[in-house]
């Protein structure tokens, strides 16, 4: 059986606000800064800045720089309030993750759960081959940890807010 060059990570979490709410808060450049911290050796976001200032919308791109300095260039595919928030990276990650994983593709859906808001964000990785399979599962299951540590920071972000 041929190994596979995606791998999908997936984190989630429930807020007690309003979707409107939780969507603008979790989508906002400011936000990614205090939500996503460094584990391991993966990095934090240090800042977020949508480029050319043009909103948070379909075909903007905005630059993400990483607590270790590198820097993240993304296009948003989707920018549908309140419901999703996508985009992909538009260059190979920096070393040494590149050496696994080519590309990615973010995808945060939010809905109306009870009387708050289920978040649920998934990465969809491109993996620089097949034989970077066995390490990439290992290492994006670090990746996935560190999604949910910043989802679960979610909540209590919004009630410092």
């Amino acid at each position: 059986m041929p190994l596979a060059q995606v791998i999908r990570v997936a984190a989630a979490v429930d807020v007690e606000r309003p979707l409107e709410q939780v969507w603008d808060f979790a989508v906002a450049a400011e936000t990614f800064p205090r939500l996503m911290h460094p584990l391991g050796p993966i990095p934090g976001i240090a800042r977020v800045e949508m480029l050319g200032g043009r909103p948070l919308e379909r075909g903007a791109e905005r630059l993400v720089t990483m607590t270790d300095g590198s820097e993240v260039l993304e296009e948003i595919l989707d920018a549908e309030r309140p419901s999703r928030h996508r985009y992909r990276w538009l260059r190979p990650p920096a070393p040494p993750f590149n050496l696994l994983v080519r590309t990615g593709e973010g995808d945060w859906r939010f809905a109306a759960a009870g009387r708050g808001t289920r978040v649920e964000w998934t990465y969809t990785f491109d993996l620089t081959s097949a034989l970077a399979y066995p390490l990439a599962v290992v290492v994006l299951q670090l990746f996935r940890r560190w999604m949910q540590r910043a989802l679960d920071r979610l909540p209590q972000e919004m009630g410092a807010a």
